[in-house]
């Protein structure tokens, strides 16, 4: 099946439609776990709020460097033969070091940057800074990223 390369730009430009993310992570015990998680795309960093523990936050903890992927399928292409079936799709990774975020600003900033993604059409008062200090917000420092585009074959 070909594939288009994506360019860093048109993943960057294509991370913030997506309604989430999964974010891979590995465990002490060198155990992979991935987690579907809310996230936007701000500030060239991927950003998701979530509580103040538990396994993710755990393997962060054992280990910053962190995957996270957005895809989605398209055409499902029929033969009459098993291997000439094929669906197409598209994929962007990023690769990068997790990290929590502390600053009150940012928490702010990436808080209602959320609320617009997800919930632009309901009203809504901002967040008091207790509210904000409550908050467990991971920044995902983006070192890489890519993206491919499956093709239909050429005729």
């Amino acid at each position: 099946m070909p594939v288009e390369w994506l360019s860093e730009e048109k993943c960057k430009k294509m991370l913030p439609a997506q309604t989430y993310g999964r974010l891979a992570t590995v465990g002490k015990d060198g155990k992979p776990y991935i987690t579907p998680v809310n996230y936007v795309y701000l500030n060239d960093s991927i950003y998701f709020h979530t509580g103040f523990k538990g396994r993710k936050l755990d393997n962060i903890a054992a280990s910053t460097s962190v995957c996270f992927e957005i895809s989605a399928p398209g055409n499902l292409y029929i033969s009459e033969r098993a291997c000439g079936f094929a669906m197409r799709f598209w994929c962007i990774l990023v690769e990068g070091k997790a990290e929590s975020t502390s600053s009150p600003e940012e928490k702010a900033d990436v808080l209602d940057a959320l609320m617009k993604k997800y919930a632009a059409r309901y009203e809504y008062s901002d967040p008091t800074d207790e509210e904000i200090s409550r908050v467990n917000i991971i920044k995902i420092n983006v070192e890489s990223i890519s993206g491919k585009l499956s093709l239909d074959p050429q005729p």
